[in-house]
């Protein structure tokens, strides 16, 4: 990946010196297949708790029954729940009920981490994952680190990593490829191609394109995309993603994506009725036909997995070349983590437990289990996973394509993709120009707000 040009972040530092708290660093052990060392002569019950919702619970189930095969006096208590994303925050800060390992979305761990509340499991990543000959530095991708390295400056100790990923994969344009198939379609390089490509879908008679109205989060990939290409490389994963002043989110790259989100809908490639739908009735459109592509996540497949009609096939794409990146561009999105209680009885099982579920072979029963991905250098050719799986992998580890995240752990980033304006957007409730002018005065005060909390 590209370097990512992170400043030293005084910010994080201050932030944590503000939390009264030093996270306590994990020992680091040796660096055999599995180095955490696990006690034998007790018994021990580990409770983890992860978010059980599209990806099932198969795959965990599969995780407890070999750990437990490997350590007999480990006891894997799983919890699956469906709202973990609201519960767990408050067992993590009050620490009643609180599992002992984590699955879960969201980044919470950015602010746990700091003030002790999850561990520091910076040294975790010196150790050989099991199965391969690489350190979990080494095994994790450049777009991971991207989220997962957390920068406390020198004085602070440096880089500190207080999760590891779950989850991840590309968020971005699926295509139905029977019909493109049919019809003679071919996904485009460009953008220019793809604008072309959506004349001739509607001239069919067909809707071009769609997204869950009501959850405009799902515009993401096309929004940051056409930023990033806008702005380039230096700009995006610099002054973007670490701020120096909020100046930069009155860029032209702002005003740019939302002109842009809005001529989709003044050409008619959106589907009619878009903005009133939820994921699942959008997703039932596109499963019917009555639309080419949509904008959604590798996640679709295994969520609608009841709904697919027989000898369905979709394809997972990146958003076409533009601007000033010249490659098409694969957004990552990846809002799941895994991390341990800062207060857990038995942080070297739990260090194992995880170091264990990285393994390439724990990845490759992630995918055939649950349909999902993860932002390790691992490959499925072994595994039998469907056709879709495989070209969300392809969008992953594609040399052809540019592989970004919008990620920071920079507090100082206005991370707000700016749902509210792309909704009044769709509607014609605001133009472009004034969904810019609200998003930078929305962003200017975020940044002296953050920097008044901070003390800067």
């Amino acid at each position: 990946m590209k370097k990512t040009f992170k400043i030293l972040s005084l910010v994080l530092a201050l932030s944590l010196i503000l939390a009264g708290c030093s996270g306590k660093s994990a020992d680091k052990s040796s660096t055999d297949d599995v180095a955490p060392a696990v006690p034998e002569d007790e018994e021990i019950t580990l409770k983890v708790t992860f978010f059980e919702a599209g990806f099932g619970r198969a795959w965990q189930e599969w995780l407890k029954e070999e750990f437990e095969a490997k350590h007999p006096n480990v006891t894997i208590e799983l919890v699956g729940d469906a709202n973990l994303v609201e519960t767990i925050t408050p067992m993590i800060e009050s620490g009643v009920d609180a599992p002992d390992v984590f699955m879960t979305n969201g980044s919470g761990w950015e602010e746990w981490g700091p003030q002790g509340l999850v561990l520091d499991l910076t040294s975790l990543y010196e150790e050989v994952v099991p199965g391969t000959d690489m350190t979990l530095n080494e095994y994790i991708t450049d777009v991971a680190k991207d989220k997962f390295f957390f920068d406390l400056g020198e004085e602070l100790g440096g880089v500190k990593k207080y999760a590891v990923p779950w989850s991840a994969g590309p968020m971005s344009v699926v295509y139905n490829a029977k019909m493109f198939k049919e019809y003679g379609w071919e996904y485009p390089e460009t953008w220019e191609e793809f604008e072309a490509l959506c004349e001739e879908i509607k001239a069919a008679g067909i809707a071009p394109l769609t997204y869950p109205g009501k959850y405009p989060n799902y515009v993401r990939p096309f929004i940051r995309a056409w930023q990033l290409q806008d702005m380039g490389e230096e700009k995006f994963f610099g002054e973007f993603k670490n701020p120096t002043s909020p100046e930069i989110y009155n860029d032209p790259a702002i005003l740019n994506a939302f002109s842009k989100f809005k001529s989709l809908f003044d050409n008619g490639w959106i589907m009619e009725g878009t903005t009133a739908l939820d994921h699942t009735q959008v997703q039932m459109e596109f499963i019917n036909n009555k639309v080419a592509m949509i904008l959604n996540g590798y996640w679709l497949e295994q969520e609608m997995s009841e709904a697919w009609p027989e000898g369905y096939e979709i394809v997972m794409a990146p958003v076409p070349q533009a601007g000033k990146i010249d490659k098409p561009v694969a957004f990552m999105n990846m809002p799941d983590y895994m991390a341990i209680y800062g207060k857990t009885k038995h942080p070297e099982v739990a260090k194992e437990f995880l170091l264990f579920s990285l393994s390439p072979e724990s990845c490759e029963m992630f995918a055939k289990l649950a349909g999902g991905l993860r932002p390790f250098k691992y490959d499925l050719d072994n595994v039998d996973v469907t056709d879709f799986t495989k070209s969300c992998q392809d969008v992953v580890g594609n040399s052809n394509y540019y592989q970004f995240t919008d990620a920071s752990s920079n507090p100082l980033m206005f991370k707000t993709l700016g749902n509210d304006y792309l909704t009044q957007i769709s509607t014609g409730e605001m133009t472009p120009e004034k969904a810019a002018e609200e998003f930078y005065k929305e962003a200017q005060t975020h940044y002296e707000q953050t920097k008044e909390d901070l003390g800067l």
